[in-house]
């Protein structure tokens, strides 16, 4: 019997996690002859092709992980492979697992699917389907039989899954970035969230969690993220993660290697955050979903934070300097309108994140904010990622616009490209954070252009509220801090200026660096970038300022 468990990831850097635990759940429980690989590609591969190396393979079944980045493209290789060969189809995943009447009901080509964890429930498909055996006692599993669909209740799951980590994998790892759990579940249960519904919060083997991140830092990845929801969910046994990780630092875990892990910021420990502040810069980084800062809204969508507390977390952890920080907001919340979103966003923006986050509301198949729509009343669009178009608090209109203040966001501040600019202008004008995205994203409407022209059009539209030779220089000062090869707008430029000359030869006679220099004449001051130097956690080169009075006397 010949498997092949296949995913359509996201983008090539991101080595899906969920076709090898599948493959090791086989290994481990199988006790049928069975001959199953993992086979990858992307969203963006050639559907065709992909399809043609499956059916290549000649498998008896093929199994594939859904989601709602790759269920469109998994449904059209599907029935691509089965009018080319004769085989049983099966999908598993959380874009399916709780609509798998719906899929078996609109889908011919899918035969089987499979609801919750895998690790168990495949392996004894695969059995089943072998013997020949009724597929009744497969929990999780929804087939046809006859004219009617049997859905069989999911079982709870418990203990620790065998470790996905084999020979193949790291084959196919090349590099990119790698995933690991520690727990599955959530201690919440968020309205538009599948993680604290798909089973009850558990911890996996300490001692098989060590082993793989040792394994996966010896791979040659780069960056490891943890998927756990809520990493720091239990304070003793994420210390005692981030301690081994930092004790085997250098040693068993090369230095460069980075962690991820998505955290609760309200509930995070003293004893963790000491740890925190004293790993090497770089070492972690972390993802905080605050969702809004209305306590309302929170109240609403069953999410229990503290936000006072939250607030002064995240401001310490940003305090420490040695870690990528990246939190994020939720647009389309129940009880949230434009203007508590206007308040959340400029609160989130005031803690000087390295990256805020502005997403959509997406109404997930198995979310209480799908199922219920009494309670959470919104108009989404009905394909995937089934994002929100409307609520009785925020219009499509202001959706829309919010979609350009995304953008404006995305390409000014997440970036990092134009951070000296906004520290300007929301210094010297009137606009709030809020209100310079809007405004900003509002005028170019989404148009895309390079950087260089980007910064031109910045200049223009906002050169009406501040001195216009301040701006044109925080412009310069952040197009050198981006990139080593960008161009100066010739509008930015002061042309044969005998001065400029003098400096530049001034910090450019060390030729072990390679320097680019900018004279601010308004504020008198010379900017130096060096352009050798590695990038800081918002993308930049080391920058410094020096006195224009104080050069020109070395000259």
């Amino acid at each position: 019997m010949k498997v092949i468990i296949a995913c359509l990831n996201s983008k090539y850097i991101h080595a899906s996690l969920a076709p090898w635990c599948l493959l090791s759940g086989v290994r481990a429980y199988s006790v049928a002859p069975v001959e199953a690989r993992v086979m990858e590609a992307t969203i963006n591969s050639d559907i065709s092709n992909f399809a043609e190396q499956i059916i290549n393979e000649k498998p008896d079944i093929v199994s594939f992980s859904s989601y709602i980045w790759n269920i469109e493209k998994t449904l059209e290789l599907c029935e691509f492979i089965k009018q080319k060969i004769n085989c049983t189809i099966i999908l598993g995943g959380p874009e399916v697992s709780y609509r798998a009447k719906n899929v078996l009901e609109n889908y011919s080509f899918v035969d089987f699917v499979l609801s919750g964890e895998g690790e168990k429930s495949f392996p004894l498909f695969i059995d089943t389907y072998i013997n020949k055996e009724n597929f009744n006692k497969v929990r999780g599993l929804s087939y046809r039989e006859n004219e009617n669909i049997i859905s069989i209740p999911e079982e709870e799951c418990t203990g620790t899954p065998p470790s996905p980590y084999n020979e193949e994998f790291f084959d196919n790892l090349k590099g990119r970035i790698s995933y690991i759990e520690a727990s599955r579940g959530c201690p919440y249960r968020c309205a538009f969230c599948l993680s604290g519904r798909c089973s009850p919060l558990r911890f996996f083997d300490i001692e098989q969690v060590r082993n793989d991140i040792l394994k996966l830092s010896q791979s040659g990845t780069k960056t490891i993220k943890f998927v756990d929801r809520t990493f720091n969910a239990k304070a003793d046994r994420t210390n005692e993660i981030l301690e081994f990780i930092l004790s085997n630092y250098g040693s068993k875990i090369p230095e460069g290697t980075c962690f991820h892990f998505e955290i609760a910021g309200d509930i995070l420990k003293d004893s963790t955050m000491e740890i925190l502040s004293k790993a090497p810069k770089g070492v972690f980084q972390l993802e905080i979903g605050m969702q809004s800062f209305n306590e309302e809204t929170l109240k609403a969508i069953n999410r229990k934070t503290d936000t006072q507390k939250l607030i002064e977390n995240i401001k310490k952890l940003i305090s420490f300097g040695n870690m990528h920080i990246h939190i994020d907001l939720i647009a389309g919340l129940t009880g949230e309108g434009i203007e508590s979103f206007e308040r959340s966003f400029d609160i989130g923006y005031s803690l000087k994140a390295n990256m805020l986050q502005m997403g959509f509301l997406k109404l997930l198949y198995g979310a209480q904010m799908r199922e219920n729509s009494e309670k959470y009343p919104c108009e989404f669009n009905e394909n995937p990622p089934y994002e929100v178009t409307s609520t009785p608090w925020l219009s499509n209109d202001e959706i829309q616009a919010l979609k350009k203040c995304e953008d404006a966001l995305e390409r000014m501040y997440n970036s990092g490209r134009f951070l000296f600019t906004l520290d300007y202008l929301l210094t010297e004008c009137d606009f709030t954070p809020f209100k310079i995205f809007m405004a900003f994203g509002n005028e170019i409407d989404g148009n895309k252009m390079s950087l260089s022209d980007y910064a031109v059009h910045i200049y223009y539209y906002f050169k009406e509220y501040v001195d216009p030779e301040r701006l044109r220089e925080t412009l310069i000062c952040d197009l050198l801090s981006s990139s080593s090869a960008l161009q100066i707008p010739e509008l930015f430029k002061i042309k044969n200026d005998p001065l400029y000359k003098k400096v530049k030869k001034h910090f450019t006679q060390d030729k072990t660096k390679l320097n680019k220099i900018a004279i601010l004449y308004k504020t008198e001051k010379v900017f130096v970038v060096n352009q050798w130097s590695q990038k800081d956690f918002n993308g930049r080169y080391v920058s410094n300022f020096y006195n224009l009075s104080d050069i020109v006397q070395l000259l």
